[in-house]
């Protein structure tokens, strides 16, 4: 509607970033435009808009993992958030907690299909984009547990001799998981396929 451009945003935008503590982004922006030569371009809104989303959720993030850290996390989380793994990132000065160290998932799908289901480092399984995850866990009659995202002895390999499919396989001493995902055809209708084979020496609940 025409009459919206003449609604003074500038100033309510100013306003309430300072009536919160917060800088100027209005004067933020303008001075990020000054640094080196004038791009002919302003900052693409896609850009902006996905990394409000990022950073929302690393709001969220912010205040449930750091306060619930003896839960089982994903793998990235295992690493990022251990003082002692390679992978740690101190975060006393950060707003919000993301992945920053292990973004390295693996797509798996079937050619001239959109739908690409993601596997992580460890076989957590995101079948839908930017959607929820399914993770495995094997826990024998002794109490001995296998979690993929905290063990030391993994391999993950891409399986080619049938259809593409992703390869996890995770060993702690007698206790034994492999993941195998695929995507799969079922009546011309694409689908993420989990197929999990678990083994322990004295039985137990997958």
């Amino acid at each position: 509607m025409p009459w919206l451009k003449w609604l003074p945003w500038r100033l309510v935008i100013r306003r309430i970033a300072r009536a919160h503590g917060f800088l100027d982004p209005i004067a933020l922006l303008a001075l990020l435009h000054r640094f080196s030569q004038p791009s002919e371009v302003a900052e693409p809104v896609e850009l902006l808009r996905a990394g409000m989303i990022f950073h929302a959720r690393g709001l969220i993030n912010a205040r449930v993992i750091q306060h619930n850290l003896y839960w089982i996390w994903p793998y990235w989380i295992e690493r990022q958030f251990d003082p002692a793994d390679n992978a740690f990132i101190p975060r006393a000065f950060s707003i919000t907690h993301v992945n920053l160290t292990h973004r390295n998932w693996t797509a798996v799908g079937v050619p001239d299909v959109d739908e690409l289901p993601i596997v992580d480092p460890r076989g957590l399984v995101t079948p839908l984009y930017d959607g929820w995850s399914v993770d495995s866990w094997l826990l024998n009659d002794d109490g001995r547990c296998l979690l993929p995202s905290q063990a030391q002895q993994v391999g993950q390999y891409l399986d080619l001799n049938s259809d593409l499919a992703v390869i996890t396989e995770t060993v702690d001493n007698d206790l034994v998981l492999l993941n195998r995902t695929s995507v799969q055809f079922n009546a011309h209708v694409p689908e993420c396929t989990l197929h999990l084979y678990a083994y322990s020496d004295l039985g137990g609940w997958l």
